[in-house]
C-alpha cells in the first residue's frame, strides 16, 4: 500500500448523516472549511425522515458557488440503511486514498484533514487507521471540556481515518445494521498500524447519540454488547479472507483477541441480563474491576441485585446523571 502513496493524496471527508437537521448545516460547515487539497467532499443520507436532506441539498448548492469549492459527492439512500450500511455506501462513493470520517452532529476544525495526511505522510504513509482527539461540546454548541486520547482501545468513529483498504480489501459487510465503526476498526488493524494524534481537531457533540432515557440505562448498556458480538462474527469472516496475508503467529494473536473480546461482552451480558443469580455473579466477578466508590461499581451492584431491586437503582442513577446533564446543558432544552 506504502508504494501506491504520494505526498498530496487525494482524501475523502465522508460525512454521515441521518435525521440531524439541527447540526447537519454546522457539520457541512466543517467540511467545505477543511483547508486541505485535493479533497472532495462525500455526503451520504440514510434516508433521513426530517428536513435534513433539504438542508444538505441547499448548502451544497451554496457552497458549489464558491471558487475555491472542493468536488462534492452526494447521495440520499432510498432506504434506511443503518450506520454501518451507510459508511459502506460512503466508502463505495469515494475515490480518495484516506477516508475522513465526520458525524452529521459533530463539527470538525478546518485544519483537520491538514493535519492528518501531513502526520500520515510524515509517518511514512504506513498507518491504515488513524485517530484524533477533541472537544466535547453540548446540543447548543456549548464547550464541555476535553475528549479523552480517542484512540482504537477508547474509539470514537467520528474522529476517526480509514486507508481505503479498509473497503476495498475487505467489501461490504453481512451485518449492515450494526454500528459503523467497531468493523472498519479491526479491519484496519488487521492491514496496518494506527496512527494515533493528541490533536484536537473535532467539536465533538454529546447528548444527541445513544439513548438518555431515564427508564433506557439496561438497553443502553447491552445494546452495545449485543452489536459487538454481531461485530466479532464479521471480524471472524474478515480474518479468514486475509489469512494468506498474515504470518502464522499474526492469525493467531488476532484469533485469540477475538476470542477475549467475545468472552468479555458475553460476561457482561450475563450481569445486565442473566436471569438467575449465580449467572449474574459470575458476570460480575469476570467483568472489569471497579473502584469501590465508582459508577460503574454502583452500576455492577444494581445489575447483580434482583432485578426489581435492580432497575430501582438504575432509574436513580439515571436520575442524578440526567440533572448533571441538564446542569452542565449535555441535554439541550
Amino acid at each position: 500500500m506504502g508504494s501506491e502513496s504520494t505526498e498530496k493524496p487525494l482524501v475523502s471527508f465522508c460525512v454521515m448523516c441521518y435525521n440531524q437537521e439541527r447540526y447537519i448545516g454546522e457539520a457541512l460547515e466543517g467540511a467545505f472549511a477543511q483547508t486541505y487539497r485535493p479533497l472532495e467532499i462525500v455526503i451520504s443520507d440514510d434516508a433521513s425522515s426530517d428536513r435534513s436532506w433539504e438542508v444538505i441539498t441547499k448548502a451544497v448548492e451554496e457552497y458549489r458557488r464558491r471558487p475555491d469549492a472542493a468536488e462534492v459527492v452526494l447521495n440520499r439512500n432510498e432506504k434506511n440503511q443503518g450506520d454501518l450500511g451507510n459508511w459502506i455506501t460512503l466508502c463505495s462513493l469515494a475515490k480518495g486514498r484516506l477516508l475522513v470520517k465526520a458525524d452529521g452532529d459533530d463539527v470538525s476544525l478546518p485544519e483537520r484533514t491538514e493535519r492528518i495526511v501531513s502526520a500520515w505522510v510524515a509517518d511514512g504513509c504506513r498507518a491504515t487507521l488513524v485517530s484524533n482527539s477533541g472537544f466535547m461540546i453540548g446540543p447548543r454548541g456549548q464547550r464541555l471540556g476535553q475528549m479523552w486520547q480517542v484512540n482504537a482501545a477508547f474509539p470514537a468513529g467520528a474522529l476517526m481515518t480509514f486507508d481505503r483498504a479498509t473497503f476495498d480489501v475487505f467489501g461490504g459487510t453481512d451485518f449492515p445494521r450494526v454500528m459503523d465503526d467497531g468493523p472498519f476498526l479491526r479491519r484496519a488493524l488487521m492491514l496496518g498500524p494506527e496512527l494515533v494524534l493528541s490533536d484536537r481537531l473535532v467539536k465533538y457533540r454529546m447528548g444527541t447519540g445513544r439513548s438518555n432515557s431515564l427508564l433506557g440505562v439496561r438497553d443502553t448498556l447491552r445494546k452495545p454488547c449485543l452489536e459487538m458480538l454481531v461485530v466479532l462474527k464479521q471480524t471472524r469472516k474478515d480474518l479468514e479472507k486475509i489469512r494468506d496475508r498474515l504470518s502464522a503467529e499474526g492469525y493467531a494473536d488476532w484469533q485469540a483477541r477475538i476470542e477475549n473480546d467475545r468472552v468479555r461482552f458475553e460476561n457482561e451480558l450475563k450481569l445486565y441480563d442473566g436471569r438467575s443469580f449465580a449467572t449474574r455473579l459470575e458476570g460480575f466477578r469476570k467483568t472489569r474491576r471497579a473502584r469501590l466508590l465508582s459508577v460503574w461499581q454502583f452500576l455492577k451492584l444494581a445489575f447483580l441485585a434482583p432485578r426489581p431491586i435492580g432497575d430501582c437503582l438504575l432509574f436513580l442513577y439515571a436520575v442524578v446523571r440526567h440533572v448533571v446533564r441538564r446542569t452542565k446543558g449535555v441535554l439541550g432544552r
